[in-house]
């Protein structure tokens, strides 16, 4: 729809004399285009000189800058008021009219337009297509430039951008813009031409365009290839290397693939130079001793550089024969020079294991021979945890006490009470395991042992007399003779008793018990409940025959009556 327009054009007269001539009220008519000229800016409105008896406005917000005076603006007629002159003008509504035209014309014949990103929305941006607002959705904003990929948001407004139109609502006057498929557009432009001149194994020039943490983009003829940080050295870590590579520097690179329909151009570096794994077993042997700086340090070991970007690693259990390490950084710093031997090479998988403690001789080949089982020694307290200490055996080997093993009465003692590192304790060597490095000893060995005595005090069939300390599923524990505690079993009990322990027993009671077994070694104590009456009534036997006994000695006496006279 043609858009009628009153233009004060005259060859013959002045600009100023267009402004004086007054223009016929008919011809101000809603619709109309005028053009006019800036006399004067309010809080709201810029005044609009029309060359007329009327005057013209257009409010402040339809202006992308505010206006000045002397400025000349084109406008649609909105309304028009005869008795006041005053005339209502829109410059955005012109500007819509006429952008939407252009904006069909792209759609229809799919050419891009350009697009000013106005304001960020929850789902996209707000962008202005020639006066036409229309929305441009995340997923469609495409590739951003490398500066603006820095940004941990993108901050798009105020940028213009080429874009397809991809959907128009007419009866709004709005659309749906793309950047994405502009560039795939021109992507597939590109790549076209780029797979009909390069093929994979080519070397080819390109310049570095911007870093990312996984790698590097090389623009090679126009398209964004990508260099990744394991294809730029030989090395394993490539940060050094990826660092000299500058943005707009020129380089060479090696075509790895071409995906042109995924849009993927893998490139690498460290592929202009020969594998060095490929002569790795032409440079070293196993058992060689070489020497290289820590290039790495993680928990389980250190990576160890031996040059030509050739790693070895150096694990944890390879450090040292005798001591327990927790982590690599106990025994080697990044930037160390160290020298290792070599323990294994595995070409296909590109390994190369490291040792530290095969420089050195093992002393668990000779331990046995310094040490003896059962022989009493005095250590210091090396380190304390939870179940146990170590304490010093030799130069290089510890032996480890546990918590049980250090007192016969107490199984579970709080060793941070009871020691501090740097102690000196007495202790029995009890196992020597060479398999598994270890050597186990004992505190409570090097003392008296109470369970021999009290076997003693207390021979199988003894009553003893106590109070119950626990009660568990499967039988009742009974403390007596002050520290001594023994198990009842379920099975050494009353079937009535036994089907509700719980029911029939309470801690602290104070209950009798028959000795069944006393293991002095293994520190256990069996009782038994239900054998209770008749060890007593054994008792009372032994008791009263020992009396029986007793007074048929002082009957058969001939110095009975002797005595019972001199008394």
């Amino acid at each position: 729809m043609a858009v009628p327009k009153v233009l004060f054009e005259d060859s013959n007269i002045s600009m100023e004399d267009i402004f004086k001539t007054e223009v016929a009220v008919a011809d101000i008519r809603p619709g109309a285009v005028v053009t006019g000229k800036v006399v004067g800016v309010t809080n709201d409105y810029a005044i609009i000189d029309m060359g007329s008896k009327s005057e013209g406005r257009i409010a402040l917000r339809e202006f992308d800058s505010p206006p000045a005076e002397g400025d000349t603006v084109e406008a649609l007629v909105r309304s028009f008021d005869a008795e006041s002159g005053m005339v209502q003008l829109s410059k955005r509504e012109l500007e819509l009219r006429r952008g939407w035209e252009i904006v069909k014309e792209a759609f229809e014949k799919q050419v891009p337009v350009n697009a000013v990103v106005r304001r960020s929305m929850r789902n996209g941006y707000l962008v202005n297509v020639e006066g036409v607002f229309m929305f441009l959705p995340h997923q469609h904003v495409g590739l951003l430039g490398p500066r603006e990929r820095s940004a941990r948001k993108p901050n798009i407004v105020g940028e213009t951008y080429l874009v397809k139109i991809l959907e128009l609502n007419e009866r709004r006057k709005t659309g749906t813009v793309s950047r994405r498929a502009f560039q795939d557009e021109q992507n597939a432009a590109l790549w076209k031409n780029l797979a009909t001149r390069i093929k994979i194994g080519d070397i080819v020039s390109g310049t570095v365009s911007k870093h990312t943490k996984s790698g590097v983009f090389i623009n090679v003829e126009g398209v964004e290839g990508f260099l990744h940080r394991s294809n730029i050295t030989w090395e394993r870590k490539a940060d050094a290397a990826k660092e000299k590579l500058i943005p707009g520097d020129q380089i060479k690179v090696r075509v790895l693939e071409i995906d042109p329909e995924n849009h993927r151009l893998s490139l690498g570096l460290k592929q202009l130079t020969e594998d060095p794994w490929n002569t790795v077993l032409t440079r070293f042997r196993v058992g060689d001793k070489v020497r290289g700086k820590v290039a790495f340090v993680a928990r389980y070991g250190a990576f160890i550089e031996l040059g030509d970007g050739l790693e070895g690693l150096l694990h944890i259990n390879e450090m040292s024969w005798t001591r327990k390490i927790h982590h690599a950084n106990e025994v080697v710093q990044v930037g160390q020079e160290i020298e290792t031997k070599i323990i294994g090479i595995n070409r296909e998988d590109k390994r190369i294991s490291l040792g530290l403690r095969q420089l050195y001789a093992n002393p668990w080949d000779t331990i046995k021979a310094e040490l003896r089982i059962g022989e009493v020694r005095r250590g210091t307290i090396r380190t304390i945890n939870n179940n146990g200490f170590y304490v010093s055996l030799t130069d290089s080997i510890d032996g480890f006490v546990r918590r049980e093993d250090v007192s016969w009465t107490d199984n579970a003692p709080d060793l941070k009470k009871l020691y501090k590192i740097g102690d000196e304790v007495d202790f029995k060597v009890i196992e020597i395991n060479t398999e598994e490095r270890k050597v186990y000893c004992s505190v409570r060995h090097t003392l008296p042992n109470p369970y021999k005595k009290l076997r003693d005090k207390y021979p199988r069939g003894s009553v003893i007399e106590g109070k119950v300390s626990s009660i568990a599923d499967f039988g009742i524990f009974i403390r007596f003779d002050e520290s001594f505690e023994g198990l009842a079993h379920i099975s050494t009990i009353e079937k009535e008793q036994a089907a509700n322990l719980k029911k029939h027993f309470k801690k602290g009671q104070e209950i009798k018990a028959v000795v069944k077994s006393i293991d002095p070694e293994n520190r256990k104590i069996s009782l038994s409940l239900k054998d209770v009456p008749y060890a007593l009534e054994k008792l009372e036997m032994r008791q009263y025959l020992e009396k029986e006994s007793n007074a048929r000695t002082e009957l058969a006496s001939p110095f009975a009556n002797l005595k019972t006279l001199v008394s």
